[in-house]
């Protein structure tokens, strides 16, 4: 276990990976957290501060000092470029120690620490011990901290024997052993969630199982990166973030030290998420999404159902991201704001162009795909682009009319992979009412079509549905009381479903009942994160555990102000879009 924790450490980047994880290591080992590594500002060559015991001084309290490098310390790295050791610790010397230390700490021992992931190559140790011997003196010492240490702090700490022992440590390695297998090797990281979460003692072992879990998802994305290959990562990073959210939720937590140490841990878990999606989906997809078929033929299968439900998979990803970096734009620093929502046209971009260059997405061969479709239009919507997307949907429904006249590539609402295969396996009346028994998507498509205001579609889909298809269930899924409390952790037996929309009657009447169910089950009112401005994680929670997204968040405004909510907003009437 210390050699994979070892190979980890060794290959994390200085800044945003290194310097993220080493403040967790250092509380969880008893120390206090002074500063962290921030951009844009002198930090006097100290990456992190903190007070703790000094294991090589019989454990005196002592102020450590950590300047922080990547891999292994070379003499490359040791007195020449932007980011050389030894300059950083000329200013810890010259500049912090003199003038940074807050005073209660001042009488304090100091070590300084040169800390990396790797370890100190021999054609530096002369240079470092030189230095340490000219500039040690009372009260100043120079300590290294290498992988060596660093595993030894991660194994006796954040890892401990409930977690590595046994078979909960064969959970780890197999999940990092069939990388390569990306649902074999989430499957085994899921289990090792369960093992990690289980109730705790106090909230002090809470922030320890949540520790545990980032730490983890570090080492997976680390050997998921090297071996090229991030979906498992993905994967494991939205199931992190969401197993962490119920506990990072300041609205359940007391105001105080362990709700500022609980925020904290999930922006890093979100910026670690974001590091994964912007690898996989704008460096590593972005480039082929707007060539003709570059992305269907990647899927690397001469089925068109493998080549739909990758795509599908990708829109939904890639329009969740774009929600993500939708939704942080809204802060109060102009220039990250402004860089925040170009990444999030970025993103859009990338997901139009997908659907520009693949046709099959224009029929989507599962009903539950409405969920990706769904992000998919929110994103156009807040991003104020759903004139460029309209065709899209125009396209979309000419299809399914077509698909339902002539009983051929409609979606269908079983999500088991053989069935869906062989979907349709005949054009029987017995076969077409089986798969068209029930569905979420045929409402989603009217309403997208009132929302463009093509009011001539809509009547055309509503009409086909009626004379081909009327045994259809047509149906939507809100959330209830309970859905808050369990959604999170995977729990499907939750919310409302509203059954029997009146298409019988008219669009007028579907919108009627759709906007009265949106009004009496406000979203904010059940959901925590939509209360706290954070919906992608809402979103993120139906698309990762494949429940339908409520029509709460069908129609989206350019962007949510801060004094709004998705629940502000409705389904439009078609009067509304003719005007």
């Amino acid at each position: 276990m210390k050699l994979v924790v070892m190979h980890y450490l060794r290959s994390l980047r200085e800044r945003d990976e290194l310097d993220a994880i080493l403040p967790d290591l250092l509380a969880e080992s008893g120390f206090e957290v002074l500063t962290r590594p921030r951009r844009g500002t002198r930090q006097a060559g100290v990456d992190v501060a903190a007070v703790g015991p000094n294991p090589d001084r019989d454990g005196t309290r002592s102020l450590f000092l950590f300047t922080i490098k990547s891999g292994d310390l070379t003499r490359e790295h040791w007195d020449t470029g932007q980011q050389a050791v030894r300059p950083s610790l000329n200013e810890v010397l010259d500049d912090y120690i003199p003038n940074r230390i807050p005073p209660h700490f001042a009488d304090l021992p100091v070590v300084i620490c040169v800390c990396m992931g790797g370890e100190m190559r021999e054609d530096v140790r002369a240079q470092w011990s030189g230095y340490c011997r000219k500039n040690e003196r009372a009260g100043i010492h120079f300590a290294e901290w290498n992988g060596d240490r660093l595993s030894d702090l991660i194994l006796s700490g954040m890892l401990r024997a409930e977690l590595i022992e046994s078979e909960n440590r064969g959970l780890f390695q197999k999940a990092l052993a069939m990388l390569d297998q990306p649902e074999v090797a989430y499957r085994h990281f899921r289990h090792l969630l369960n093992v990690i979460f289980t109730e705790p003692k106090n909230q002090t072992e809470r922030t320890r199982q949540l520790r545990k879990a980032y730490l983890c998802l570090w080492i997976l994305f680390v050997w998921a990166r090297d071996a090229d290959n991030l979906e498992a990562a993905y994967r494991a990073s939205e199931l992190v973030l969401l197993r962490s959210w119920p506990h990072c939720d300041s609205t359940r937590l007391r105001k105080g030290a362990t709700q500022h140490e609980r925020l904290a841990h999930f922006d890093q878990v979100l910026q670690l998420h974001f590091i994964i999606a912007h690898l996989l989906l704008v460096e590593k997809i972005g480039p082929f999404a707007d060539k003709r078929y570059a992305l269907s033929m990647a899927v690397n299968s001469r089925n068109a159902v493998d080549i739909n439900i990758a795509l599908f998979e990708a829109l939904g990803r890639l329009s969740l991201h774009g929600l993500w970096l939708d939704a942080i734009s809204a802060g109060e620093d102009e220039s990250f704001a402004q860089a925040m929502s170009e990444r999030a046209d970025k993103v859009l971009n990338i997901a139009i162009g997908m659907l520009n260059a693949n046709p099959t997405l224009a029929v989507p061969v599962r009903d539950d795909f409405t969920i990706e479709l769904a992000l998919f239009m929110r994103l156009a919507a807040v991003r104020g682009r759903l004139s460029n997307v309209a065709d899209y949907i125009r396209s979309m429904s000419d299809h399914l009319c077509y698909g339902l006249r002539a009983r051929r590539h409609y979606p269908t609402p079983t999500t088991e992979y053989r069935d869906v295969l062989s979907h349709p396996r005949d054009r029987s009346d017995a076969c077409f009412e089986e798969h068209t028994r029930a569905g979420i998507l045929y409402t989603f498509v009217l309403a997208w079509l009132a929302m463009i205001g093509d009011q001539e579609r809509a009547e055309q889909l509503r009409s086909t549905l009626l004379e081909y298809a009327p045994h259809m269930t047509h149906q939507i899924w809100i959330p209830d009381a309970r859905t808050d409390e369990v959604f999170w952790d995977g729990d499907r037996d939750h919310g409302v479903s509203v059954p029997g929309l009146p298409l019988n009657d008219s669009l007028e009447a579907v919108f009627s009942l759709l906007n009265r169910v949106m009004k009496e089950y406000p979203l904010d009112e059940r959901i925590s994160a939509v209360r706290n401005h954070l919906t992608p994680i809402f979103l993120m929670a139906c698309r990762h555990y494949r429940m339908p997204v409520p029509p709460h968040v069908w129609r989206g405004q350019k962007r949510s102000s801060p004094d709004s909510t998705v629940s502000d907003q409705g389904v439009p009437d078609t009067e509304m879009q003719q005007s």
